[in-house]
């Protein structure tokens, strides 16, 4: 399957019926979010289609039948005929609502614990409400803001992450697909409706410039002298983080980055603790496996 990022299409919303919606959203009580160590600041997820159909269930995991809408799903009556109008529902494995406010989804890749190959997924992201201070960033992709209705193919096999500077909801509607019936897929499958897809709308792309050596260098220097014990290492990436989204790199330069970091303090635990940071988030880990960290803020 063809997944590499790329804005494929864009859906006019009837902005009434979705501000219902989204109200709805906003007065559900908040539940510990089964992947909250993939978050810094506020990051709440709503689960409208899954594999049990229960609201309270956030993990994705492998199964081989259509999702089932959620209690959720059936009270947001407009996004779930969206949903079922637009999308290849039979293939649909999850649909979430994810709210970012004033935070940091944490730079990481998906899949790593699921056991299928990775090509016979597909994930599509669609702003819902969004603000100016808002990005996304994807390993070769560079950094790119993705407007309301926008219709986002993310090659989330690649270390990615996303950033809200502001204190406006940015709220995206998350689609997860699986393809282990058909052979060759192409991602094109997941639309019922192909009015929607048009490959033709130039994305937001943001301009970034060349971070010298040596002055990355003064800021890592910098940084070394507030790590001082595990707990700092989220704050530091969330630095590390703000500084790709101005200067061009790729996404895993921020864990190399962030052991650097720590190697200057000649802290061994503290380099032992960023080198797992970036194994569990970018290299390997297994289903159910846990890497707590104290929730900063940006």
């Amino acid at each position: 399957m063809v997944t590499a990022t790329r804005l494929v299409g864009r859906i006019k919303f009837d902005d009434t019926l979705l501000r219902k919606d989204l109200k709805v959203l906003s007065e559900l009580p908040l539940l510990r979010e089964q992947y909250d160590e993939f978050g810094s600041g506020t990051w709440i997820n709503h689960s409208l289609w899954n594999r049990s159909g229960e609201w309270t269930d956030t993990q994705y995991s492998d199964y081989n039948y259509p999702a089932i809408r959620t209690q959720v799903g059936a009270t947001t009556t407009y996004l779930s005929k969206i949903i079922e109008e637009c999308f290849d529902v039979d293939h649909l494995r999850m649909a979430r609502v994810r709210n970012l406010v004033n935070g940091l989804v944490i730079p990481h890749t998906d899949f790593l614990e699921l056991s299928e190959e990775k090509d016979r997924y597909v994930r599509i992201l669609i702003p819902l409400e969004t603000c100016i201070d808002s990005y996304h960033t994807e390993e070769k992709f560079g950094v790119f803001r993705m407007r309301k209705g926008d219709i986002w193919i993310l090659e989330s096999t690649l270390p990615h992450g996303a950033l809200n500077f502001a204190s406006d909801n940015r709220r995206i509607l998350s689609l997860d697909f699986q393809y282990a019936d058909i052979p060759a897929p192409h991602y094109s499958l997941i639309f019922k409706d192909h009015s929607i897809r048009d490959e033709a709308i130039p994305p937001a792309l943001v301009s970034r410039t060349q971070l010298e050596p040596e002055d990355l260098h003064d800021y890592l220097e910098q940084l070394s002298t507030s790590f001082n014990d595990k707990d700092d290492a989220e704050h530091i990436l969330v630095k590390l983080s703000k500084v790709h989204l101005r200067f061009e790199s790729p996404v895993s330069d921020i864990y190399k980055n962030l052991t650097k970091v720590a190697k200057m303090t000649q802290r061994q635990d503290l380099v032992e603790h960023c080198e797992k940071m970036q194994k569990f988030y970018i290299g390997s880990r297994v289903m159910n496996e846990r890497f707590p960290l104290r929730k900063g803020i940006c």
